[in-house]
């Protein structure tokens, strides 16, 4: 039983990939490699941005990165609204979600190549979205980088290498790449102009919309991973996995994300006096006290907010 055991486990990590590695995308650069490779990517990747990085900055005066930042986030604004085109029109728009059978991986139309040679491109840029890591390094902003961050910089090309080592054909990819392509452009728009200094900053009241639209990018991810599994034919139980445990995941840690970023904070302080309730509205700059008499005392910030989290 226990070398059984030990050959499905064996079969699964190395076997499994060989046997259903994707004829169109064998020769493609890292992916027609191990997944230990890509495991080890991943890995090098967390030990810098969490270890070596941050020991390196330990004793270091954090760097201002405003130019670099604001060009680099112009230029993934652009490549994410060029495979956001790209993606809309290949999908016929949006009819293609409507076919649930498994691609045919014999499929080498010229349309098909076309699309499977974007998809490993769009793939390289989920690694150029490593920068917004290693900034955080260099500007010293290391609360930044926790486990949603580093889990979305990690599964992400994770995924997508599973994609292209599999099918990269898959419908769900495709619906994938339309919504992140979409929320990415309106996140790196906001950090171009975030990176402009406070005087544009005071203007940027829709951050909060961006982690909305995430959350909708996972019900709806959601919504049409049940579809899939309700209408599939000869679907790889793989995606049956992913797409029952990743979006419901990713909708959690991002929806208590919003709570602890946007909804207000309240602290209860008492004195000699009684017991005063301060409410921190971090979204508008307002904070409000209301002691024990029941008499609210409301303030707006004319100056920088000193409860504002960077």
């Amino acid at each position: 039983m226990t070398n059984q055991r030990l050959y499905h486990y064996t079969y699964y990590l190395w076997g499994y990939w060989l046997e259903h590695q994707d004829p169109r995308t064998e020769h493609f650069r890292l992916v027609s490699i191990s997944p230990y490779v890509i495991a080890l990517i991943m890995y090098i990747y967390y030990v810098l941005v969490t270890k070596i990085g941050p020991n390196l900055m330990k004793n270091r005066q954090p760097f201002q990165l405003r130019n670099i930042m604001f060009f680099y986030n112009i230029i993934m604004v652009i490549v994410n609204a060029y495979y956001f085109y790209e993606a809309i029109s290949y999908c016929d728009y949006l009819r293609v979600f409507l076919n649930f059978d498994y691609p045919d991986d014999s499929d080498r139309s010229p349309a098909t190549l076309r699309a499977i040679n974007l998809g490993w491109w769009y793939w390289m840029s989920k690694f150029a979205d490593w920068f917004d890591t290693f900034f955080y390094v260099l500007r010293k902003k290391h609360e930044h980088i926790n486990f949603l961050h580093l889990y979305h910089h990690i599964s992400v090309p994770v995924f997508g290498y599973l994609l292209l080592k599999i099918n990269p054909m898959v419908p769900a990819a495709h619906l994938f790449i339309i919504m992140n392509t979409f929320v990415h452009c309106c996140m790196y728009s906001y950090y171009a102009l975030a990176a402009l200094g406070p005087k544009i900053q005071r203007y940027l009241w829709w951050k909060r919309y961006i982690t909305v639209m995430q959350l909708a990018q996972f019900i709806i991810g959601m919504i049409y991973g049940f579809f899939v599994i309700q209408f599939q034919h000869g679907y790889p139980i793989i995606w049956m996995i992913i797409g029952l445990t990743q979006p419901p995941f990713f909708f959690y840690m991002f929806y208590g994300f919003y709570r602890r970023a946007y909804q207000p904070k309240s602290n209860i302080i008492t004195t000699n006096g009684g017991k005063i309730m301060m409410v921190i509205n971090n979204n508008n700059n307002t904070c409000m006290m209301n002691n024990n008499n029941g008499v609210d005392n409301r303030k707006q910030q004319q100056q920088q907010n000193p409860f504002k989290i960077d």
